[in-house]
């Protein structure tokens, strides 16, 4: 490391509490009805909505097959992502026909 000819001093940084967790991200992939995985990616955030960096993202994965039928919550959860599918895929199709140029 080299020596700075001009050190500068910088101002304390108060505490933060990171106190809630941000949905980063959400990944599940299911090629066959009794495979595939589920992981989430948790990032710790304050009461206002700050993040925190990305070095402390939590990461659980997990199968996805075993868990669907174990967790109640899992199991409602992506029965609601699959019945949102429709909805989703009509808003696309209206989102990229409103973003077309007209002629």
């Amino acid at each position: 490391m080299l020596t700075n000819p001009t050190p500068i001093t910088t101002e304390p940084v108060p505490a933060k509490v990171f106190d809630k967790l941000h949905l980063y991200s959400l990944n599940a992939i299911q090629p066959t009805g009794d495979s595939g995985s589920i992981t989430v990616e948790l990032l710790p955030a304050t009461a206002d909505g700050e993040l925190a960096s990305g070095d402390k993202v939590q990461r659980m994965s997990c199968p996805l097959y075993p868990a669907i039928t174990e967790v109640p919550e899992l199991a409602a959860a992506f029965a609601a992502v699959i019945a949102a599918i429709p909805a989703t895929q009509a808003w696309l199709a209206a989102q990229t026909t409103e973003d077309a140029p007209s002629e």
